[in-house]
């Protein structure tokens, strides 16, 4: 059979996610691979035509396609982004449609499931059958149960394509939206008591996200700074070559930094406007993301309050929103809103980005962040787990920045807590105050609040008092 592999890595043959193709290859020598280097090649083949025929003529000339790429900021790269972008302009669908399709990924097992969520979706936006995914840590290769693994998921995806196996769809079709937003007349703005506001944007002149980004920037009673992400002078997307992880220096030496200084450093709110391109906001959005790599892996958006104004049918995409969402709540920031033009409904929009305006405001003059749940804890402990365990060595910045804020935190620090559970654990070992302990689990529960109870009224008093 011939497997056309998508290859999603800007690094090429150097990619590591390609070597566990080159893996498959050996172990599979009766099938053929071809390689299209989406990631790597992107510039060529948006600006030579016939790079693109060649790419897409191995595509159509294959039994099965593979999308093999590491995970970049939750999701692919951006340059794989702007390839799956140019399939939709170019009307290159048909080559993909009815082929047999799965997913190869390289991480830290960090939001890799965004990232084959969205793949799978775009396989079937395309008309394939998607065969199944693989999620690799990027040193897993080296392991037998992986290696064993590996060949059992192809060996699965080659049975699908040579049997034809009925696969049934999971995500639904995106759905057309009306595109006309005319706001209605202007209501009291927002004071924003000295708060830097910053709305960054991709919208093309006269679409709808540009007019959702001038009301709101509208409904703010203080100097607001609007600036276009394109404006940054971006040169490349992200390249993987993690050169930043000394000093937090990026490769590149363009306007991106300067920009990420001048709008997003100083910002307290910080709104982002996109539109929905296939299954995310525009591959500019995902270089640009994809570019604030430089700070590494730590909260850059700490303190702020970020919202989002959405055009096109988020409701839709659950997958982009928990992205869009852990984007603020990952970099400890509290998403203060995200306002989309879905309802149609000029009145209702309005409300929307009026809300989002005084929430804003209201949330940043209050220091507000929500608890986190499980996306900022889980993620937070896979940073602190890989960077200890080996990515300290040349992620140098990430590793002084987990130190001095005390995020190497296993086993705890607290002494006196770990020998007072030790000590309790083997009281319990004793069969008459187990049973006493067993008989009243849930009293003891909740036993330990009732003091912090009897205080929330004061607390409550002294907060009314001080705004």
């Amino acid at each position: 059979m011939k497997i056309c592999v998508i290859s999603g890595s800007p690094k090429g043959e150097e990619s590591i996610t390609l070597q566990y193709v080159r893996f498959i290859e050996r172990a599979f020598p009766d099938h053929t691979f071809s390689i299209v280097h989406a990631g790597r090649d992107i510039r060529k083949m948006e600006q030579d035509r016939e790079e693109w025929d060649r790419a897409l003529a191995r595509v159509r000339e294959s039994d099965g396609v593979v999308f093999a790429t590491p995970v970049y900021f939750m999701l692919v790269p951006g340059q794989l982004k702007r390839f799956i972008e140019l399939a939709g302009e170019r009307d290159a669908m048909p080559a993909f449609s009815g082929k047999y399709t799965a997913t190869l990924t390289t991480s830290i097992h960090f939001f890799d499931h965004t990232a084959h969520a969205y793949l799978h979706g775009i396989s079937e936006d395309f008309g394939m059958n998607h065969a199944g995914s693989y999620s690799a840590h990027m040193q897993d290769l080296k392991l037998e149960d992986c290696q064993e693994r590996l060949i059992l998921f192809f060996s699965d995806f080659i049975d699908a394509i040579e049997k034809k196996r009925h696969i049934q769809r999971v995500f639904l079709p995106i759905p057309q939206i009306s595109r006309a937003y005319s706001p209605r007349d202007g209501s009291a703005a927002v004071d924003t008591g000295g708060k830097r506001v910053v709305i960054l944007h991709d919208a093309e002149s006269g679409s709808v996200q540009e007019t959702m980004v001038r009301r709101l920037a509208g409904m703010y009673a203080g100097p607001v700074t609007v600036a276009d992400i394109r404006d940054s002078m971006m040169r490349g997307g992200c390249l993987g070559c993690c050169r930043c992880a000394f000093d937090n220096t990026c490769v590149y030496n363009d306007g991106f930094r300067e920009f990420w200084d001048a709008h997003v450093v100083p910002a307290d709110i910080l709104i982002m406007a996109g539109t929905i391109r296939d299954r995310y906001l525009s591959a500019t959005w995902k270089q640009w993301n994809d570019r604030s790599f430089f700070n590494g892996h730590v909260p850059a958006l700490e303190g702020k309050q970020v919202g989002y104004i959405v055009e096109g049918p988020l409701a839709h995409l659950p997958n982009l929103r928990e992205v869009l969402v852990a984007r603020a709540t990952i970099g400890k920031a509290h998403l203060a809103g995200i306002v989309t033009n879905e309802s149609g409904d000029p009145d209702e929009i309005d409300a929307a980005l009026g809300a989002l305006a005084s929430q804003s405001v209201k949330f940043s003059e209050q220091h507000y962040r929500s608890p986190d749940t499980f996306p900022e804890v889980g993620g937070r402990k896979i940073f602190r787990d890989e960077i200890w365990g080996g990515m300290r060595a040349f992620f140098k910045a990430d590793d002084r920045y987990f130190r001095s804020h005390g995020l190497y935190d296993f086993p705890t620090k607290n002494y006196p807590e770990r020998i007072g559970t030790r000590l309790f654990s083997l009281f319990l070992d004793i069969p008459g105050i187990r049973k006493n302990v067993e008989k009243n689990m849930v009293a003891n529960m909740i036993r330990p609040f009732r003091e912090t109870i009897e205080k929330s009224k004061v607390l409550a008093t002294r907060r009314s008092k001080l705004g």
